[in-house]
Parts: structure tokens; sequence; C-alpha cells
């Protein structure tokens, strides 16, 4: 488990605008894993331009990272789903920092 001092200190250095850490473990054999999140509570819907304010279900994705040091790192995202309100269409949240096959 990581203190809230050691989350910020993460968010800061993986420098990503609206994503923050948190939590970080490491796991032998495999590496860092950090669980981050967005920042942003509403997006706007892609197929009706809506704004929308963030549903109770988050899928999570793993993607992997650079490395940190002599270990990969991985990002454990929390993506946010949204609803259209005008639509009703589902949504995922767009992570401009992950390729759309999550790689």
């Amino acid at each position: 488990m990581t203190t809230k001092k050691g989350t910020k200190v993460l968010t800061e250095l993986l420098n990503i605008q609206g994503i923050k850490v948190t939590q970080r473990s490491q796991l032998q054999g495999i590496g860092i894993i950090l669980q981050v999140e967005s920042t942003e509570r509403e997006s706007h819907c892609h197929h009706c331009g809506t704004k929308s304010n963030r549903l109770p279900q988050n899928p999570r994705y793993v993607v992997k990272d650079l490395s940190g040091g002599k270990q990969p790192v991985f990002l454990e995202i929390n993506r946010g789903q949204f609803k259209g309100k005008k639509c009703g269409k589902p949504f995922s949240e767009k992570l401009d920092f992950v390729n759309n096959r999550r790689t």
C-alpha cells in the first residue's frame, strides 16, 4: 500500500495530464503496478455530444508503460464509464495516453 504523499509523488513522476496514482504495488517476477484513475468526473458523449456524469461501474485495464529501472511498469487504469444523456448509449472515457488497442 502506498501513502497519500507517495501517490502524489508518483502522480508527479508519471506526469500524465488528468491522471492520478491511487496505489502502487510490486509483484515479484512481474514488476511495478501503478493503479491510476482520471481526475475528470464528466465526459462528452461521442454519439450525441451531451455532457455526462460518471457511472458507478469502472472496468480496469492494464497497459504496459516504460520500464522503471530493471523492472517493467504497468498501469492499471480505472477507466470511467458514462452514458449519453440524449442518446442513452454507454461509452468509455477516452484516454489520450492509451492506444485504442491498449498497448
